[in-house]
C-alpha cells in the first residue's frame, strides 16, 4: 500500500444499512482493517466496550481525533484501518472525519423505508446481527406513517449534511448501496478506490441476512401502509435529502377548521397555550384538564401531510395566516432545564444526556422526581446551588449547540433561527410574535378574521410554573451564558434581557 491515498476510512451510514455486512466483507481483504462504532455514545466499537484502544469513553468524548490517530497508530504495516459513522454518533468525529481529507469516505445506503422496517423488528426482537440459521427471531411490525416522517427526515439530513460538507470541501466519496454490499466486483472496486492492491476472488458470507423476504411479510398493516404511503412519494422513495433536519417542518404545523390560520410551532415554545388558543377558535373548551394527552393521541387540528397537501391548504384559504412564536431563550432554556434535566417523573428526562452533562460540566442535580422544594433545601440542594446546576447545563447547551459533546441536538434547544429558516423553505410567515406579544397578535388576529367571542386570556398562562421560579435564579451571568449560547437568536428576533413578565 506505498503511497495509499488515504490514512484510515469510515463507512457514513444511518442504522440497518448493511454496514455489519460490509464491514465484514472489507475484513476480507488483507490489507484493510474494519473496526465497529468508535464513536457509539455508548460504547467504542462494540456494546460490551467501555475502553478500547487505550481510551476510555470519556477521554474518546473529550478528544475525538485522539482515537482516531490511536486507531491508525495501531494498525498493522500496510494495512489501512476504518470504522462505522452512523447519524446519532458523537457530531465532534462526523464534522473531523468529514474534513479531513486523509479520511476516505465511504457513503452506503438503503431504501429507507427497508432501512425502517428493518430497524423496527430489530428494536422488537432484540436481533441485530444474525450468526447462525436457526438464532432467527421474527416478527411482523406495525407501520406508523408519523414515525417514518420522521426517520425520514433524519435520514434525509444526515446523508444532506454529509453532501454538503464534501462539497463545500471538494472531496469526493465512495456511494454504495445495500444491494452491492455483497458484490464482488462493486467490492474490487472499492478497494482499488482506496489504494488496496488485493483483489478478492470471492466473498464469503460472514452473517446471514436477518430480514429475508417481501415487505408484506414484515409489516402487519402493510395494506394501510400502502395507503399511506401513497402521497410520500410511493413505497421506494429513496429522497434527495434536506438542508437541515428542520426543513420544512411539517410536522411541527396546524391549522385550524374555522379560520385560516396555520400555526408553526418551535419545539420549547408556548405551544401548549396557542394551541388551547386555537382549540377555542375552533369551538372548543381551550381550559379542558386533558387538553395535553388529547394533543398527544388525536390532535383536533389539521396538518399537512406532504408539501402538496400543504400547497393544496394554501390555494384553498386565500387571506391565510402563517404564524409562529418565538421564546426567550433564558426562558426556553430554562424549561428544558427543568423538565428534561430536573423532571419531575422519571420518564420524562433524558438520562444518556443528563449524566453526560453532570460528569463533563459540572450539573449537580438531586436525583430526579423531587418535587419536595422544602425537603430539596434541607438537604442542601437551595436556589444557589440550583443556579449553578443551570448555569452548568447552559454551558453545555453552548458546547453541544457548537458540535462540541457526542450528544445530540435535541429538538427542544436546537436554535429557533433553525425552525424559522426550515418554515420559511415552505411556507412564508406572516407573524413572527415573541411571546411577550402573543396577547397583541391574537387580538389582531381576532380582529382580522372577525372572531367573536373567542378568549384570548389562556394565553396568559405561558409563565412557566417550576419548582424553582426563572426570576429566583437568573442573574445577568445566567443571561451572559445564554448569549454565548443563542447569540443569533437574540440578534435575530431582538431579544432584550430576559425579565419576568
Amino acid at each position: 500500500m506505498t503511497g495509499a491515498p488515504y490514512r484510515y476510512f469510515a463507512i457514513l451510514g444511518m442504522m440497518r444499512t448493511g454496514s455489519n455486512l460490509l464491514q465484514r466483507s472489507l475484513d476480507q481483504f488483507p490489507s484493510i482493517t474494519c473496526h465497529g462504532e468508535l464513536f457509539n455514545p455508548a460504547f467504542i466499537n462494540g456494546p460490551t466496550n467501555q475502553t478500547d484502544f487505550g481510551m476510555t469513553t470519556a477521554e474518546r468524548d473529550a478528544d475525538p481525533m485522539a482515537l482516531i490517530e490511536a486507531m491508525v497508530a495501531n494498525g498493522k504495516p500496510d494495512t489501512l484501518s476504518g470504522f462505522r459513522l452512523f447519524d446519532g454518533h458523537d457530531p465532534q468525529a462526523t464534522s473531523a472525519v468529514l474534513q479531513d481529507p486523509s479520511a476516505a469516505k465511504i457513503v452506503l445506503r438503503r431504501n429507507p423505508l427497508d432501512s425502517f422496517v428493518s430497524l423496527k423488528i430489530a428494536k422488537e426482537t432484540d436481533q441485530w446481527m444474525l450468526m447462525k440459521q436457526r438464532a432467527r427471531r421474527s416478527t411482523r411490525i406495525h407501520f406508523d406513517i408519523a414515525e417514518y416522517r420522521d426517520y425520514l427526515a433524519q435520514s434525509e439530513s444526515f446523508y444532506a449534511r454529509v453532501n454538503h460538507s464534501l462539497k463545500v470541501s471538494g472531496q469526493t466519496a465512495f456511494a454504495i448501496d445495500y444491494s452491492d454490499v455483497s458484490d464482488l466486483a462493486v467490492l474490487n472496486g472499492l478497494a482499488t478506490w482506496l489504494g488496496v492492491d488485493e483483489r478478492l476472488d470471492s466473498v464469503e458470507a460472514s452473517i446471514l441476512r436477518q430480514n429475508p423476504g417481501p415487505l408484506e411479510e414484515k409489516v402487519a398493516n402493510y395494506a394501510e401502509m400502502l395507503d399511506l404511503l401513497r402521497n410520500e412519494g410511493g413505497v421506494h422513495r429513496t429522497g434527495e435529502g434536506a438542508r437541515s433536519d428542520r426543513a420544512g417542518g411539517l410536522r411541527f404545523m396546524h391549522m385550524t377548521q374555522r379560520a385560516p390560520l396555520l400555526y408553526a410551532a418551535i419545539p420549547g415554545g408556548p405551544n401548549e397555550q396557542v394551541h388551547r388558543w386555537l382549540y377555542g377558535i375552533d369551538g372548543g373548551d381551550p381550559q379542558q384538564d386533558k387538553f395535553a394527552t388529547m394533543m398527544e393521541t388525536s390532535p383536533p387540528f389539521g396538518s399537512p401531510q406532504n408539501r402538496r397537501a400543504l400547497t393544496d391548504w394554501l390555494q384553498t384559504h386565500p387571506g391565510n395566516v402563517c404564524f409562529t412564536c418565538v421564546r426567550h431563550p433564558v426562558a426556553r432554556a430554562y424549561d428544558v432545564f427543568m423538565t428534561k434535566f430536573f423532571g419531575s417523573k422519571d420518564e420524562d428526562i433524558f438520562p444518556r444526556i443528563r449524566t453526560h452533562a453532570q460528569e463533563r460540566y459540572g450539573m449537580n442535580l438531586p436525583a430526579a422526581g423531587s418535587t419536595d422544594r422544602a425537603a430539596l433545601e434541607l438537604s442542601g440542594y437551595d436556589v444557589e446551588r440550583h443556579r449553578e446546576s443551570f448555569g452548568a447545563f447552559l454551558d453545555f447547551l453552548r458546547a453541544n449547540l457548537a458540535g462540541r459533546t457526542p450528544m445530540r441536538v435535541d429538538a427542544l434547544w436546537a436554535p429557533q433561527y433553525e425552525f424559522i429558516e426550515g418554515f420559511s423553505s415552505a411556507i412564508t410567515l406572516s407573524l413572527i410574535l415573541r411571546e411577550e406579544d402573543l396577547i397583541a397578535g391574537a387580538a389582531y388576529l381576532k380582529k382580522r378574521f372577525s372572531l367573536g367571542d373567542v378568549r384570548n386570556g389562556v394565553l396568559r398562562k405561558s409563565e412557566q410554573d417550576h419548582l424553582f421560579p426563572l426570576d429566583e435564579i437568573w442573574t445577568p451571568q445566567i443571561e451572559a451564558q445564554c448569549r454565548a449560547a443563542y447569540g443569533r437568536d437574540y440578534l435575530q428576533f431582538g431579544f432584550s434581557d430576559w425579565r419576568k413578565a
